[in-house]
């Protein structure tokens, strides 16, 4: 490889750690959200409620630290960012949905089997989340990742 070749990797490298970083923090949140209390109807919404607004806020922080990443070295790593972006936000709204439901159901004099089942929507869909998706279309991309030290310990966690 030349010179140029090999500050190019680098600095792809050092990108991708940066990108694993951000979303790195949605893996950790996801991993110390508080859990749901099925005590009573009343609580498991309550509780289901909180744990929403905890995936909110992760979902929250990797976005703004994803847009905060300078422009991408590699030309298609800022399109693979804005998709993840793009992801991340759509799966957002959709939670922020489920916990207003999920807040107005708390006053209402009854709580249904489908008002309890409010929050499983959403944290099935981010349990599903491929948070390096477009990454092995791009081979610098693929080789930063194989590289970067924070991209390994993402990939060998579970984001389920």
């Amino acid at each position: 490889m030349s010179k140029s070749d090999v500050e190019r990797q680098d600095a792809a490298t050092r990108w991708a750690n940066d990108y694993c970083i951000a979303v790195g923090s949605l893996v950790a949140g996801l991993a110390t959200m508080p859990s749901v209390d099925p005590s009573s109807p009343r609580r498991a919404v309550q509780t289901s409620s909180e744990l929403l607004g905890s995936m909110i806020g992760g979902l929250d922080k990797a976005v703004a630290s994803l847009r905060a990443l300078p422009p991408a070295p590699v030309p298609q790593g800022d399109a693979v960012r804005g998709d993840t972006v793009a992801e991340l936000t759509g799966v957002r709204a959709r939670a922020a949905a489920a916990k207003q439901r999920l807040d107005a159901a708390g006053s209402a004099p009854t709580i249904n089997q489908t008002t309890l089942g409010e929050a499983k929507g959403p944290l099935d869909e981010v349990s599903k989340l491929n948070l390096l998706a477009g990454f092995d279309t791009v081979p610098d991309l693929e080789l930063a990742v194989a590289h970067a030290p924070v991209c390994q310990q993402l990939t060998l966690r579970p984001t389920r």
